[in-house]
C-alpha cells in the first residue's frame, strides 16, 4: 500500500508497558525491534501486542487511530491493512493476544452506516482470529460517533465468540462523563465480555489532557474524584478470573510509589479471583 501523502508522520510510541506477571507492546520503531525481541527473551513472561507492532510508511498516524467506522473510504482501508499486519505480527512474535480499537474520535454520525461498518470489521477481525490463532480483544473508547455506548461494542462482539473485549479504566471513566453514565454500570455491562484490562487512573477529560494516563496508587480514593479501580476489579474478575492485568502507563523507575501501585492491584485481584457472578 502507498504512503499518506503530505501527512508528517507522528513519532512511535515504542511502549512496553507491565502487566500482572506479564507485558503488553504497543508501536515500535523498525529499528527498536532487536532490543524489544531481547527484552521480552530475558523477561520470559507472556505478552500480549496492541496494535500495530510496527505502523509501515502507509500509516503516518498515530498509532491509536483507527478508521474502521470512518466515513471515508481510503482511510478505512488504511486501518484494514494495519490490522491484518498487527495481527500477523502477532503470530510471529508469539503474543498470547493483540488488543486492537474499533472506534476513534472520527467516527462516523451516521447511526446505520456505523452499525455496518461496525460489523464488517468486526467480521475481518475475527477472520483474522481464525487464520492466526491469535485471540483478539476489542478495547473500548466512546469518544464520538454514533458508535460510542459500551452497549454497542457487546453487541457486535457477541456476535463473533473468537472476539473479545478490553476494558480501558481511564477512557471508560472519562466516556461516561462526556454522555451522563454511571462508570461502573458500563463496566458492567462489558464485563462478561471482557478478557483483558488496561489499568490506569484519571478524574476527567481536563485531567487526562494535563497528566496523560496516570500511574495506580491506593490512596487514589473514589470520593475524592479517581475511577474506582477496586470495584472495577471485583466486577471484572467475578466475571473472568482470568482476566488479564495490563498497567497502562510508561515506568522508566520502579519506584516506591510505584511499586505500591503495583502491590495493591496484585493484592486487590487475589482478593476477588475466588468470587464468580457469572
Amino acid at each position: 500500500m502507498k504512503s499518506s501523502p503530505g501527512i508528517e508522520r507522528v513519532k512511535e510510541a515504542g511502549a512496553i508497558h507491565q502487566g500482572q506477571g506479564r507485558h503488553e507492546v504497543f508501536d515500535f520503531p523498525k529499528d527498536g525491534l532487536d532490543g524489544l525481541r531481547e527484552f521480552l527473551d530475558q523477561q520470559n513472561l507472556p505478552f500480549s501486542l496492541h496494535a500495530p507492532l510496527v505502523r509501515p510508511d502507509y500509516f503516518p498516524y498515530s498509532g491509536v487511530t483507527c478508521f474502521f467506522i470512518n466515513d471515508d473510504e481510503e482511510k478505512r482501508k488504511l486501518s484494514f491493512e494495519l490490522m491484518g499486519q498487527s495481527a500477523r505480527d502477532a503470530q510471529e512474535w508469539g503474543a498470547e493476544y493483540m488488543v486492537c480499537h474499533l472506534t476513534f474520535r472520527d467516527d462516523t454520525e451516521d447511526e446505520a452506516k456505523a452499525w455496518r461498518l461496525a460489523y464488517e470489521a468486526a467480521e475481518y477481525l475475527s477472520r483474522l482470529v481464525d487464520s492466526t490463532g491469535v485471540p483478539i480483544h476489542i478495547e473500548f473508547a466512546g469518544y464520538a460517533g454514533a458508535f460510542r455506548r459500551p452497549e454497542h461494542l457487546v453487541e457486535v462482539v457477541a456476535k463473533f465468540p473468537n472476539l473479545s473485549i478490553c476494558i480501558d479504566t481511564g477512557h471508560a471513566f472519562i466516556c461516561s462523563q462526556l454522555w451522563g453514565r454511571r462508570y461502573l454500570n458500563d463496566i458492567e455491562t462489558m464485563a462478561p465480555y471482557a478478557r483483558s484490562i488496561h489499568l490506569w487512573n484519571t478524574k476527567n477529560i481536563e485531567h487526562w489532557r494535563r497528566h496523560g494516563h496516570v500511574p495506580l496508587h491506593p490512596a487514589q480514593k473514589p470520593d475524592s474524584g479517581w475511577v474506582d479501580i477496586e470495584r472495577t476489579l471485583e466486577i471484572t474478575l467475578g466475571h473472568n478470573r482470568d482476566l488479564k492485568l495490563i498497567h497502562e502507563y510508561r515506568v522508566n523507575e520502579t519506584n516506591t510509589e510505584i511499586q505500591e501501585g503495583f502491590d495493591w492491584i496484585r493484592d486487590t485481584a487475589e482478593r476477588f479471583r475466588g468470587f464468580n457472578v457469572a
